[in-house]
């Protein structure tokens, strides 16, 4: 059984090769992102069965677990590709913004274009592939369940989150223009309205039909949809409007909050400050987790005919602990970690009421 789906990246997408600097399309990077989603979506409070479902349709390593049973191919056309590679996302577009120093915040125009997508802007910037082009991702399988809850992923992946770097915060967006399947599909990739209403519509409907075919748990100890947030704006004309209206609100919000430094940690980790000189990094009691802890809170926009939605979503988890650490030689801890709730991301939502519609989840 084969599925096919023509792709069009609506914002800048920065994957890379193995060199980690050329842009490419890895399937590789497709499958890992339709992997999360999956369990996302699957709430699974056993984690060791999580694994083994997991496995059953994408792989494992496992000496029980074989093969993944889904194909991934991406097809393009490698010649027009070309053409569409930046090296400067803010030259290239015509960005205006800058770094006020006495302030120390980003001002202009475009600055919440600066602010969510910095990390690809630093230095020399990260070369990247421009929205506009399109490619066909062609999913195959001889198991039709499998198949059908990878479509499910796939469809999350796209109307839920993004791909490649950046894309908690706006980078990789797609839409999907045309689909060509061998069977009936338990979703719609084709998004096809007018305003925000419908598109809370139509996201509902389709995240039903995925609850119905993966059945999820309520689990909270891993980021998961079920209980979570999800925000629709009115439309913008293109996509660096939809971007720069969720980021210059982000980049007030965060500057008026700056003094709270365990609480903006729930936005993702680390975060560093430059006064006083630390960073904030998970934590269990007094051990280290990791440098790093994805935002639950994704940026996004979906796109329908020539409508740019400006999208908010927060995945519901639970937060480790958090820890404060100083660089002395090394980063070493100070005090004791702290549990913070995640109010400030509920505080910053609010700030929407009234200008947009929640989707239910």
């Amino acid at each position: 059984m084969n599925v096919k789906l023509e792709c069009e990246i609506i914002t800048p997408m920065f994957m890379a090769g193995a060199d980690g600097n050329s842009p490419e399309l890895r399937p590789r990077e497709f499958k890992g992102m339709m992997r999360f989603w999956w369990r996302a979506a699957k709430a699974e409070d056993d984690i060791e069965q999580l694994r083994k479902k997991e496995a059953k349709i994408f792989g494992g390593a496992g000496e029980t677990e074989g093969k993944s049973k889904i194909s991934l191919r991406i097809l393009c056309d490698y010649k027009r590709f070309q053409n569409f590679l930046g090296a400067d996302l803010k030259n290239d577009y015509k960005l205006r913004w800058s770094f006020d120093r006495e302030k120390h915040t980003l001002i202009g125009d475009h600055s919440g274009i600066g602010y969510l997508l910095y990390s690809t802007t630093l230095g020399q910037g990260r070369k990247y592939i421009k929205e506009g082009f399109k490619f066909e991702i062609l999913l195959s399988s001889f198991c039709e369940q499998e198949l059908k809850e990878a479509l499910a992923s796939l469809w999350l992946a796209v109307y839920l989150g993004g791909f490649g770097t950046r894309a908690r915060r706006g980078g990789g967006n797609l839409a999907i223009n045309n689909i060509q399947a061998e069977n009936t599909l338990e979703v719609d990739f084709k998004c096809d309205v007018q305003s925000k209403n419908e598109l809370k519509t139509w996201i509902e409907k389709n995240w039903n039909n995925i609850k119905f075919l993966l059945e999820p748990g309520n689990t909270r100890k891993y980021p998961v949809i079920r209980g979570g947030k999800l925000l629709v704006f009115n439309p913008e004309n293109s996509w660096t409007e939809a971007l720069n209206f969720l980021g210059k609100s982000f980049k007030e919000f965060r500057f008026q909050n700056k003094s709270e430094l365990y609480e903006t940690a729930a936005f993702g980790m680390p975060v560093m400050h430059s006064s006083p000189k630390v960073r904030m990094v998970p934590y269990k009691d007094d051990k280290r987790l990791s440098e790093r802890l994805a935002s639950p809170l994704i940026f996004k926009v979906i796109k329908s005919g020539n409508l740019y939605f400006p999208i908010l979503f927060k995945l519901n988890c639970e937060l480790p602990q958090i820890g404060k650490e100083k660089k002395d030689g090394g980063w070493s801890l100070v005090g004791s970690p702290q549990r913070v709730s995640q109010q400030l991301i509920d505080d910053f939502l609010g700030r929407f009421e009234g200008q947009a519609v929640e989707v239910n989840l």
